[in-house]
């Protein structure tokens, strides 16, 4: 594939912290005109003033994607002040480690709301945009952790191999119609909800080394952006493997982590 030039117009979900906001930070420093979007708005005004003050472009609209009907509009909203929509980065998520007797429906209920039907409706907004543009970039985040069920994480592993199943079907259905879809599937990063986290994180990449990553990867519109290389090649065998296996290394880490931590 011939390498393609960075986006002019970019909006961002999930923009305040983590990979949303290095990614952000990353696309303004390449030129493009980004739209940033989050609940928090004085985590919005600032990113954007840091964007600003390096010499980039940069506005931000305050949307929870937890109502789809917010996400669904918020890529039109977006084109409305960029003028046009060359990428689309659905990145807002949720997730915390729970085992599945401890599960509450409240928790399973936000993290679907937020990264499946929030990320699928952000999508959706921005499709007839570029129907009628006849070119965009449409790009998910999901997560290494959707390539298989691993202990405690039930809920986020599912809502992410949603995510991914949706992206792979926008594929097939709009390749021809000019629009790029690209799955993103992060590892461990340092980011606020990681920073939660009582477990061993193996290979886990900062948020600015991660966007860096991410956005030059993107310029090739690959189907899939995955990160880093040792946990990808561990994820796609643990893919292969039987159950029977998968679950026998997965809780015996579990198991050393909670000695370790306990």
């Amino acid at each position: 594939m011939a390498k393609r030039s960075t986006p002019r117009s970019v909006l961002i979900t999930g923009a305040s912290s983590g990979i949303g906001r290095a990614l952000a930070l990353e696309y303004g420093k390449r030129g493009a005109h980004v739209v940033v979007t989050a609940r928090r708005e004085p985590e919005l005004v600032s990113l954007c003033e840091e964007i600003r003050g390096a010499g980039g472009r940069a506005d931000h609209l305050v949307c929870d994607v937890a109502d789809p009907v917010a996400a669904h509009a918020v890529a039109k909203r977006g084109e409305e002040i960029l003028g046009s929509l060359d990428m689309i980065v659905a990145n807002a998520g949720v997730g915390a480690s729970s085992h599945a007797s401890r599960l509450s429906l409240e928790d399973v209920v936000r993290t679907i709301d937020v990264n499946v039907r929030g990320a699928m409706a952000t999508l959706m907004g921005a499709i007839p945009i570029m129907l009628g543009q006849k070119h965009g970039h449409l790009v998910g985040v999901s997560s290494l952790a959707g390539r298989r069920a691993l202990p405690g994480s039930a809920d986020y592993s599912a809502s992410k191999a949603a995510l991914t199943v949706f992206l792979e079907g926008l594929r097939l259905d709009l390749s021809r119609a000019g629009i790029d879809v690209t799955d993103v599937q992060p590892g461990f990063v340092e980011t606020p909800m990681t920073s939660k986290n009582d477990f061993p994180m193996p290979f886990i990449w900062d948020a600015a080394k991660a966007a860096t990553y991410v956005a030059d990867g993107l310029e090739r519109a690959p189907a899939m952006v995955a990160f880093p290389p040792p946990l990808r090649f561990l994820t796609r065998l643990a893919q292969l493997l039987p159950f029977s296996v998968h679950a026998f290394a997965t809780r015996r880490a579990a198991r050393r982590s909670t000695k370790r931590n306990g």
